[in-house]
């Protein structure tokens, strides 16, 4: 087997605007911290892998399509498959920006074929994983969840760690959506300590099923020094995982991909179920999502686009986990209907799509406005959670 990692720049050279709050409409050039595009990959006689961990929003589906087949040209090595994922970081270089966008897929192109593989043999896998509201839990007044997740996938060559692999699911939303710089946000901030605790090894990051959790009743702060404190908490975790010996497995490689159709209806939304017992903040955005709705139905919002009616799901088996690679924002309780004592699922990935609330749910929240999937498009999604 061989390895191989990279960290690439992807700070634009011109000034964008950020992606990720309807307010972000000034362009920016400041930058509080770098933003990465992180590669790693591993490639036997069956498999060859290519993942793209991004500080960005998102990522579409048609990018990382071009990514696929253009290093599949350039290896000459038809059974590559790219999966492209994003932290999320609400403070990035607009993913709307064509200009921006063509950068970043010549950059990703540039610069990828420099990752320097090596041999690698008798390695190990470990997955850890502990409930943690650290940074994040449940933003929705009322509505509670028990799957707020740290995860750590653990990588040793002859008992020599070499990468680690950290998953955690909540909205990198800690900063005011107004701050005029850039920022990789805590996912950024724990990686960037992670490297210095620890030079000989390689870092990278997976947002999981964030659409309903982020630092909303957890954070004092919305300034850096907040996201600080935050991301410092998550590292206190994250040291209780590394002072475990989890069991360690032979790592095996094993993809599969599912191709899912979506079907969508605009269901009318009854405003006279709003809590009474909301914050101000939650009805701004319950205001901002019937504009959003209503763009949406127009089939021309500027963050969603149109309705997406397809989607990627893939799955990379490790043997010690299992990572289930989803697209939309979707809610934590679809963490329910998979065994997360050996799977973990990751949103922004292989594309981006609005919210995926559970079925049958009763709040009315931002979140409900730009969920316009059916239920028999859930149901789909379930399905190919489980069996994948």
């Amino acid at each position: 087997m061989q390895y191989g990692f990279l960290k690439i720049d992807i700070r634009s050279p011109f000034p964008t605007t950020q992606c990720g709050h309807s307010c972000q409409v000034e362009k920016l050039f400041d930058y509080h911290d770098p933003l990465y595009a992180r590669v790693f990959s591993f490639k036997d006689e069956e498999h060859f892998i290519l993942h793209f961990s991004m500080d960005l929003l998102a990522f579409d589906l048609e990018h990382r399509n071009e990514l696929q087949e253009y290093f599949q040209g350039y290896y000459n090595d038809k059974k590559l498959r790219v999966i492209t994922s994003t932290t999320h970081t609400h403070y990035a270089n607009s993913v709307r920006d064509p200009e921006y966008v063509k950068y970043l897929c010549d950059l990703l192109k540039k610069e990828t074929v420099k990752i320097g593989f090596r041999e690698i043999s008798d390695v190990k896998v470990s997955y850890q994983k502990l409930h943690t509201t650290a940074v994040g839990k449940s933003r929705i007044s009322g509505y509670e969840t028990d799957n707020e997740t740290l995860g750590l996938i653990r990588f040793c060559e002859k008992d020599r760690e070499f990468f680690d692999l950290l998953y955690y699911n909540c909205h990198p939303t800690i900063l005011q959506a107004n701050v005029p710089y850039f920022s990789a946000e805590y996912p950024g901030y724990v990686l960037r300590k992670l490297e210095e605790a620890y030079p000989d090894r390689d870092f990278s990051f997976l947002q999981g099923a964030a659409g309903d959790i982020s630092s909303r009743f957890v954070r004092d702060g919305q300034d850096y020094e907040a996201l600080q404190k935050l991301g410092d908490a998550l590292l206190k975790d994250i040291d209780q995982l590394y002072k475990e010996d989890p069991e360690k497995k032979d790592l095996i490689l094993q993809y599969k991909e599912a191709e899912i159709e979506f079907d969508h209806e605009f269901t009318p939304i009854d405003l006279s179920k709003i809590r009474s017992d909301l914050s101000e903040r939650e009805l701004e955005t319950i205001r901002l999502g019937q504009i959003e709705r209503a763009k949406l139905e127009k089939k021309n919002n500027a963050i969603f686009g149109s309705p997406i009616q397809k989607a990627i799901i893939s799955a990379l088996d490790l043997n010690a986990v299992k990572l289930i690679f989803f697209p939309n924002e979707i809610f934590s309780a679809y963490m329910d209907y998979i065994d997360l004592n050996k799977e973990l699922l990751v949103s922004y990935s292989n594309g981006y799509g609005p919210y995926v609330l559970p079925i049958g749910f009763k709040y009315i929240t931002y979140e409900m406005f730009t969920d316009t999937l059916t239920q028999g498009s859930k149901k789909r999604i379930i399905s190919t959670l489980q069996n994948i």
